[in-house]
């Protein structure tokens, strides 16, 4: 475990998370770093755990290096939240892989990977963070899945399938811990501006033309990024959402409202 130099946090914040504790899973790079960051910002002590010792992010983190898909390293991680803050009130299971692939071309051993990381991972997280939101009082449990929970997405066949389970496990858990003032809601973007992103975009013969085409099929005609989805973040963790559990809040710009069609002439285009 490493501890980061505190620092001040910024002017003009509602410091909506004062004296909260939050752990945020995948929490070195992307929606993760971004999570992290915001909640520091509104008042809260952050832990974050990835595969490795993540670089530092602004302001007072407490980084621990586990695999989320491993029971032992849960429980570590777990203890050491405990540790070092002392409670735990909100719970953002964002840790997550993707697998370029039709059902087909999936392999079993790719397949476990997925659901080990993107659905165990929640599973895991959840089950050994529950006995310290219970102490806490209750707590916000944030769990990341994806518009792919709802549609499915060419290609991404055990990505699809694991972020549909997310969804239902979210439900799930919001049933089942609601009488304990445990609250459970799932955050689903569309296609954020990260590093996984970036590296799918190059991956394509021209990825100018790939992330043109991406932004063309949502309302607002952009990618959203990490920032958008951090604030989305906050107010599921932030008492302003206190009746909110259970639910699937999609954050898609437009994307999932329709289809999109061009009727001018050229033809028709759409997702």
């Amino acid at each position: 475990m490493r501890q980061v130099k505190p620092l001040t946090p910024s002017a003009g914040t509602s410091q909506s998370l004062a004296g909260k504790v939050a752990l945020i899973t995948g929490g070195s790079r992307g929606i993760g770093r971004a999570i992290a960051e915001r909640f520091h910002r509104e008042g809260a002590r952050v832990a974050t755990v990835s595969r490795s010792t993540p670089p530092a992010v602004s302001g007072e983190v407490f980084a621990l290096a586990g695999d989320v898909s491993c029971e032992d390293d849960v429980v570590g991680v777990m203890h050491g939240v405990e540790r070092e803050l002392g409670r735990l009130d909100v719970l953002v299971n964002n840790a997550a892989v993707e697998l370029e692939a039709r059902l087909e071309e999936t392999s079993v051993a790719q397949w476990d990977h997925v659901m080990a990381v993107n659905v165990r991972g929640v599973f895991l997280c959840t089950k050994h963070a529950l006995p310290l939101l219970r102490r806490a009082g209750g707590g916000s449990i944030i769990n990341v899945s994806s518009t792919d929970g709802f549609w499915a997405e060419p290609g991404l066949a055990a990505y699809n399938a694991s972020k549909g389970a997310v969804l239902a496990l979210t439900r799930a858990i919001a049933i089942d811990h609601g009488p304990e003032g445990i609250r459970c809601n799932s955050i689903c973007p569309s296609y954020v501006v990260t590093d996984m992103l970036q590296q799918f975009f190059d991956s394509q013969p021209d990825p100018r033309d790939a992330r043109a085409r991406a932004e063309s099929v949502h309302a607002l005609r952009r990618l959203a990024t990490p920032d958008e989805v951090a604030n989305l973040a906050l107010w599921l963790a932030s008492e302003e959402s206190s009746f909110a559990s259970g639910q699937s809040f999609v954050l898609d710009g437009g994307l999932t409202a329709g289809r999109s069609f061009d009727l001018s002439g050229s033809g028709v285009k759409g997702p």
